[in-house]
């Protein structure tokens, strides 16, 4: 099968024509301009002296190439399939033009900022500075404001609408922080310890608690020992100031898994994150990611990501490097600095946000730094919601969920029972921002014929589909602050898949062979009977019945939830490793 190149991100499929410039000054012409997403209020005028870290991304004329490459080497098809890019080649094909550099330094410079102090990413396509409020205003002819969220209470500085002079924007992609609010969610629809405390349905509610034992055995992993590979290693991320907690995660291998009590987890902090042990502020999102995550793959080595961000600090006493809530480009920019080798093969990303909440030029950017970990051979999962079909933002439109829209990551929905339906909650649906791409159009079409004419006009019927795949996601045991609760919701199930492809990733390296990188293209090429396909069940969401599961792809779980020995026989390796 031939992939085509994704139409999805336009701005990058087109080379920027770079005439010889003429600099005329300072005839600003509006870059960006939105409203505040609903719940957030325009709330006092911040400091001029307060210091904020701005991040420039510049114009990427060749990325479009990047995508054909990307697009070659995650099609099993192909003879180049799993020929990953290394990291100079990646950063070589997301370079900006040097007139684009030239620019930009040329700008920054004329208007008093220290160029010795500017931070770029290694492909030079992202320049991040501290500079104060009235810098900022000064170089993006802007007013920046605080904004108040009306439910949290949380604070932040933005400029819904920024400027820069004609020249630059052909070379400027996105500043932030401006019109990016940033409402990043973990995905935990419920937590059950005595009383029930979740926002789930009836039916989910009266399901059975399920154990880490039980999902081995549903998903076949119980019995299989997986070869032991120093260098595999998955890795689990962590927002919002959610810490994972080491005495709750030993708590839960003495109780589910004792050969792993003594097991290290390996905390990585980013942005100025911390690693909190207090009991009273550990995160049920973490805690789920590091115990689900960790038990089912097993003994492979797991990295906690901790990235630091929850809105603009708005003391002007105090300088910092960027603390606000735009955790995604902060957390992928600092993973692209690492060689290859110091990378995880697979991470799972348990947060997210709805579409509307993002604007679409900080979407597409993030999701070219998800393409840039995919050509790197790195497997991206993503939880894909617990709003079922829709966000309840709009009562004759359904809102996907972003990242898990991006197609260069991998949505996890959500199932429950054994044996399984789809979850209620589980997020899925189709893009506004992305177009469908090549690799799914055979199963999203033929889902959509079955559809129909249900919900015309509810959905941008020619966007990328989600979720790819599922998992378990209700009632799932873990350790949270020394007692045992049952959890829900899509941040269960991106933990467990994710966990089931490290074990594959670990045992093609055990076979001398390359991990599989960005997934989609291998999953939607596999056979009939591979996944478990789930053909009842619905996501019902702000009175819709929403979309149904059914034989085949469907925007409620996907292509179906894993069984390990099948897919370990699909990759050609011995799928029977399994005790007596």
């Amino acid at each position: 099968m031939v992939f085509a190149l994704l139409t999805t991100l336009v701005g990058f499929a087109c080379a920027v024509h770079l005439p010889n410039v003429v600099r005329p000054g300072t005839y600003f012409a509006i870059k960006s301009s939105a409203k505040a997403p609903q719940g957030w209020v325009k709330y006092s005028t911040p400091s001029p002296h307060q210091v904020i870290t701005l991040r420039i991304a510049l114009q990427q004329p060749n990325f479009h190439k990047l995508e054909e490459e990307l697009l070659e080497i995650s099609n099993p098809a192909n003879p180049r399939w799993t020929e990953h890019l290394t990291k100079e080649q990646v950063e070589k094909l997301a370079a900006p033009h040097p007139t684009s550099l030239l620019l930009v330094d040329e700008y920054l410079a004329s208007n008093g900022v220290d160029m010795s102090s500017v931070q770029r990413s290694p492909a030079k396509d992202w320049l991040i500075i501290d500079v104060t409020v009235a810098q900022a205003e000064r170089l993006l002819n802007t007013e920046y404001a605080v904004f108040k969220h009306v439910q949290s209470g949380s604070e932040i500085v933005r400029a819904p609408s920024y400027s820069l002079p004609l020249y630059l924007h052909d070379h400027v992609d996105i500043v932030q922080p401006t019109d990016y609010f940033g409402s990043v969610h973990a995905m935990v629809s419920g937590v059950r310890v005595e009383k029930h405390t979740s926002r789930i349905s009836d039916a989910v509610l009266a399901s059975p608690n399920i154990s880490l034992s039980q999902i081995k055995d549903l998903y076949g992993v119980t019995g299989y020992f997986p070869p032991m590979i120093p260098t595999s290693k998955y890795a689990l991320t962590g927002y919002l100031e959610q810490y994972a907690n080491l005495a709750d995660l030993k708590q839960f291998y003495a109780l589910y898994l004792p050969p792993a009590v003594n097991r290290t987890l390996k905390v990585e902090l980013i942005n100025g994150a911390i690693n909190s042990q207090n009991a009273s502020e550990a995160g049920v999102e973490a805690n789920i990611d590091v115990q689900l995550g960790g038990g089912i793959s097993y003994p492979i080595q797991n990295i906690f990501y901790s990235t630091y961000g929850r809105g603009q600090n708005t003391n002007p006493n105090i300088s910092y490097h960027d603390n606000g809530n735009e955790p995604y480009d902060v957390f992928l920019l600092t993973l692209l600095k690492k060689k290859n080798h110091e990378l995880p093969q697979t991470i799972s990303t348990s947060y997210g946000e709805h579409e509307t909440e993002v604007p679409f030029s900080y979407a597409r950017r993030v999701c070219s730094l998800y393409a840039q970990l995919g050509s790197r051979g790195i497997s991206v999962l993503h939880s894909s919601g617990d709003g079922g079909s829709d966000g309840c933002t709009n009562p004759n439109v359904f809102v996907p969920i972003f990242p898990a829209s991006c197609p260069y990551v991998t949505a996890v929905g959500g199932t429950f029972r054994i044996p399984e339906i789809a979850a209620p909650f589980s997020g899925g649906g189709f893009s506004n921002y992305f177009q469908r791409p090549s690799y799914q159009s055979l199963a999203v079409l033929s889902y959509l014929r079955k559809l129909g004419k249900t919900y015309h006009g509810f959905f941008n019927a020619s966007g990328r589909g989600f979720p790819d795949v599922s998992a378990q996601s209700a009632h799932v045991e873990i350790v949270w602050i020394r007692r045992v609760v049952a959890a829900s919701g899509t941040s269960v199930s991106s933990p467990i898949f994710g966990a089931i492809i490290a074990l594959l990733n670990n045992a093609l390296m055990a076979d001398g062979r390359r991990p599989l990188g960005f997934l989609n293209p291998w999953l939607y090429s596999l056979e009939d009977g591979i996944l478990n396909d789930i053909t009842a069940g619905s996501n019902p969401g702000c009175g819709s019945n929403g979309f149904n599961a059914t034989v085949g792809w469907d925007p409620v779980t996907g292509l179906g939830t894993p069984y390990l020995c099948r897919l370990l026989e699909a990759l050609g390796l011995e799928g029977n490793r399994l005790s007596a």
